[in-house]
């Protein structure tokens, strides 16, 4: 993920979290990163777990973006891509164990951390030619 992540602040991305790891267990963690996330939501900061929908919407409030200006990444599908379906941003699915889940629940469904870069520019790009 180190080097996705990299790429994507190099595109100008700015970049965030959203966990279920408490405030304690993610610094750890946000240590290990060689640049600091631009936002980060843990279950501590707003008493919340995901798939329970206030934790995007505490993301969005905090980020202060409309949700076409944000997509979810992750791998977790219940935790992430089903509540975030619900919530209405765009999410890429990295399904890098081939769950075997309904692709059509994300709005790209990659194998990889490389490709899910790509899916990100496609969905970002894409969201602009429809909003034209």
């Amino acid at each position: 993920v180190g080097p996705l992540l990299a790429e994507l602040r190099l595109r100008g991305y700015k970049l965030g979290v959203l966990t279920n790891c408490d405030d304690a267990q993610f610094e750890a963690a946000h240590r290990a990163f060689r640049q600091p996330f631009d936002l980060f939501v843990t279950a501590d900061r707003i008493r919340a777990h995901k798939p329970d929908l206030w934790h995007f919407r505490a993301f969005q409030l905090m980020a202060q973006v409309r949700k076409d200006d944000w997509i979810h990444v992750a791998s977790d599908w219940e935790r992430d891509i089903v509540p975030a379906e619900i919530f209405g941003v765009q999410r890429v699915w990295l399904d890098r164990d081939g769950t075997g889940e309904d692709p059509s629940h994300a709005s790209a469904h990659v194998q990889s951390a490389a490709d899910a870069g790509l899916a990100i520019d496609w969905l970002f790009q894409d969201c602009a030619a429809c909003a034209s």
